[in-house]
């Protein structure tokens, strides 16, 4: 966590957006855990009592637990209002995506499977696409953690990349290798077509 926290501190002198929340309680960590459908990662317990988040409304947003529990409370009387990353992509949306809503591209099964493997913890936007996408952390229940790009003109890749990563799992990766991705990214040295 050394680390991200350095990162964040070299971001933050290009990119005085990017701030650090304050690190959560231990309380605060139990009950977001309730909202997880698999259990919270070591590392993500240990980012969140130290860093707590790293939260942007340009580029960041990789919530802490107030935050993200905030969130949940909001989307409580709406179909969709899992932390799973499916219902995390239609919240980014502003809780319109209806390939995801009408089932289009996933069964309703397919969907609840997905959402209870693949909880989300924070999602990054994607400039260079002009807005019209972003990048999703998600992780699963051995610990590993990944980002899951999705466009809204190809959200039928995303919806068969989840379905692949159902049956193959994620790959051993832990939470600061996929930041470390996304800072790299944010700074803008870092291309999806390089």
């Amino acid at each position: 966590m050394k680390e991200i926290k350095n990162r964040i501190a070299a971001c933050e002198l290009e990119y005085d957006e990017i701030k650090e929340s304050s690190p959560a309680s231990d309380e605060e960590i139990q009950n977001l855990s309730t909202y997880f459908s698999q259990p919270l990662p070591e590392e993500l317990i240990a980012f969140y009592k130290t860093v707590g988040g790293i939260e942007s409304d340009e580029i960041f947003s990789i919530f802490s637990p107030e935050n993200l529990l905030e969130q949940i409370q909001e989307r409580s009387d709406l179909a969709n209002n899992s932390t799973g990353i499916i219902d995390m992509i239609i919240a980014f949306w502003g809780n319109d995506r209806p390939e995801f809503q009408e089932y289009e591209f996933l069964t309703e099964e397919q969907t609840q499977k997905i959402n209870e493997a693949f909880p989300c913890i924070g999602w990054i936007m994607s400039e260079e696409d002009i807005n019209e996408s972003g990048e999703y952390i998600i992780f699963d229940k051995n610990g590993n953690f990944t980002n899951i790009y999705c466009h809204q003109d190809s959200i039928d890749d995303t919806a068969n990349q989840l379905l692949e990563l159902l049956v193959s799992g994620i790959p051993e990766r832990t939470l600061e290798d996929v930041l470390e991705e996304l800072f790299e990214r944010a700074e803008g040295n870092l291309s999806r077509w390089d």
